[in-house]
């Protein structure tokens, strides 16, 4: 009997704790539920538990610092570089393009939400605009040779004359403009797109910042990055191909970057073919006239546009498939990093943190140097 009983007095008291531990409180003599706030059982008399009490929220350690301090270093450099790109696009867009190629590498470590997204759509819209004024441009007419007038043959009445540009009427092919808008010389391209770079980084350097891959970079900044910031900045930052140079185009093999090519016309020679007389006609020679007229297809320019790159002088690259950039990293597959080699991704060697990826457990690909690409 005394078993029994205190088998339920045991039950009853576990059955009251777990009731206290929901806030509840139960008085463990009788067994009734008491008010929260009461220091005695109404029914019994016997002094009740006290109510539990939820605990202070524990207070969360400002850990994100590093990270807010480090987007708001990367805005300010945004903010720079666009002003930047502004300021040289009119008259050195191969200089605007580098500096809007670095503000959206650095875009890349500024908190989302800091911006509205017309921002990046900006500074996209920019870089576009830079290089299509590298790209294309005017390219002289080949009927006027630049001077926008009309060609007349005169060699028929003076020999010693040749081609006359006839003022006051103008070039039909071009409308008197003596130009065309089309791709300009891949070689000069090239050779702008580098010659800015190397104008970008001389300024950058000028003004203390140091790389980060192929972008720049406050010091100040560069120092509180990790190896996952680092990388998505050099990732960011677009790894010309090697043939190219972001231009995407290389020159027609064809006509050798002309976009020209000898009139395949049959019987046309320098840009005229020959009459041939009728048998038994009455037909004769006018004065100083030798029974030639212009060529059909090429209209006397004896040549006609290339069949390859329809007369613009270049065609998509070939080693980039068109997209200007070089290849993509196989080992870390664009993303600049790969598993610490030295502690195996575990971040620690012997208890500590490990002196190659900082116990970051990730390092820079050192295949790619973590650019994520292959510049060779």
């Amino acid at each position: 009997m005394n078993r029994r009983i205190w088998i339920v007095t045991a039950l009853a008291t576990l059955c009251a704790a777990a009731l206290w531990a929901q806030g509840l409180v139960i008085c463990k003599a009788c067994g009734r539920e008491a008010k929260p706030d009461a220091a005695v059982c109404a029914h019994c008399k016997a002094a009740l538990p006290a109510p539990k009490t939820e605990a202070p929220p524990a207070a969360q350690p400002a850990g994100n610092e590093p990270a807010k301090e480090v987007g708001l270093a990367a805005a300010a450099v945004v903010e720079a570089n666009v002003r930047q790109a502004r300021e040289a696009e009119q008259k050195q867009p191969e200089v605007a393009l580098s500096n809007y190629q670095n503000a959206l590498a650095l875009m890349r470590l500024v908190p989302a939400g800091t911006y509205p997204a017309s921002v990046g759509e900006t500074i996209l819209k920019g870089n576009e605009r830079a290089l299509q004024a590298l790209l294309r441009g005017p390219v002289p007419c080949r009927r006027c040779n630049g001077t926008g007038k009309f060609q007349l043959d005169v060699s028929k009445v003076d020999k010693t004359a040749g081609i006359k540009a006839v003022s006051g009427v103008a070039c039909p092919a071009c409308k008197g403009l003596g130009s065309f808008t089309g791709f300009r010389d891949v070689s000069k391209v090239k050779m702008a797109v580098l010659q800015g770079r190397q104008e970008f980084e001389r300024r950058q350097m000028v003004e203390g910042h140091v790389k980060v891959g192929r972008a720049y970079v406050p010091p100040a900044l560069a120092k509180l990055l990790t190896n996952s910031q680092r990388a998505l900045v050099m990732t960011g930052m677009p790894v010309p191909c090697s043939e190219c140079q972001l231009s995407a185009r290389q020159a027609c093999t064809g006509c050798k970057g002309s976009g020209w090519m000898k009139c395949d016309y049959n019987g046309c020679t320098k840009g005229v073919v020959k009459v041939e007389k009728e048998t038994g006609s009455r037909q004769s020679k006018r004065l100083n006239e030798d029974l030639l007229k212009k060529c059909p297809k090429c209209d006397g320019l004896a040549e006609i546009p290339c069949v390859t790159c329809k007369g613009c002088g270049s065609v998509a690259c070939k080693k980039c498939d068109g997209s200007g950039l070089a290849p993509r990293c196989s080992r870390c597959t664009g993303t600049g990093l790969m598993a610490c080699t030295k502690c195996k991704g575990t971040g620690e060697i012997k208890g500590g943190p490990c002196p190659e990826c900082k116990g970051e457990i990730m390092m820079m690909c050192t295949t790619c140097r973590g650019e994520g690409a292959l510049a060779r």
